[in-house]
């Protein structure tokens, strides 16, 4: 696995979360309770596998050390952001350096810090 990978979990969790409601939204109009409730159960196993993936990604971050490229990874692997979103927040206007340069940086920077995952 890669780091970005890695960091993409959040992301990938998100987006099955979303379609699951969707998909909850579908069965209950469809009044189908049995189904609505192993949906609720799976959003709900879901959003504490995602909760706790969160944090120990966040927690991973703040030991790369340098907090522009730290907030570059949280606000945009952990937080969901645009990377012209991700440039507003780091003081850069460019989002093509910020996805393309400073993403690149940030990604070998964490991958540096956990060697053991990252070969």
């Amino acid at each position: 696995m890669t780091p970005e990978q890695y960091l993409m979990q959040v992301k990938d969790i998100d987006l099955r979360i979303r379609s699951l409601r969707g998909e909850l939204k579908d069965a209950e109009k469809e009044h189908d309770e049995e189904y609505v409730e192993q949906l609720r159960k799976c959003i709900r196993k879901d959003i504490e596998h995602y909760k706790e993936l969160k944090l120990r990604i966040r927690e991973e971050i703040q030991q790369i050390g340098d907090n522009k490229l730290g907030t570059l990874l949280t606000e945009y692997y952990v937080r969901g952001r645009s990377w012209e979103q991700v440039g507003e927040t780091i003081g850069i206007k460019d989002p093509k350096w910020v996805r393309t340069r400073l993403r690149e940086k940030a990604l070998k920077l964490f991958a540096a810090c956990f060697p053991k995952y990252f070969l």
